[in-house]
C-alpha cells in the first residue's frame, strides 16, 4: 500500500508540472474534467458539483512547508487561533 501511494504521489506531481503548475494546490476547479456519463461525457469539476474552491495562495514550496495548517510552525508560536 505504501508503494502505491508513493507512486501515486510521484505521478500526481508529474501531472501537476505537465499542467504548468508547481504544486497541486494551484489547480482550479475548471482545470479538471469529470466523467459524468457512460457515453464519455465530461464536465468541469466546478460545474459538476456546483462548487468553487477557495483559491490557495502559493508563492513557494517553503511557504507550504511552514504553513501551520499543514504541520509547519506550531499554532502557539504563530499566535493565531
Amino acid at each position: 500500500m505504501a508503494q502505491y501511494f508513493k507512486t501515486f504521489r510521484k505521478e500526481f506531481i508529474e501531472i501537476t508540472h505537465a499542467a504548468g503548475y508547481e504544486h497541486p494546490c494551484q489547480f482550479k476547479m475548471e482545470d479538471i474534467d469529470v466523467n459524468v456519463d457512460d457515453h464519455y461525457l465530461s464536465k468541469e469539476l466546478d460545474k459538476t458539483y456546483m462548487y468553487n474552491k477557495t483559491p490557495v495562495p502559493f508563492t513557494s514550496m517553503q511557504e507550504l512547508k511552514d504553513c501551520i495548517y499543514l504541520g509547519g510552525a506550531s499554532i502557539n508560536s504563530v499566535g493565531k487561533i
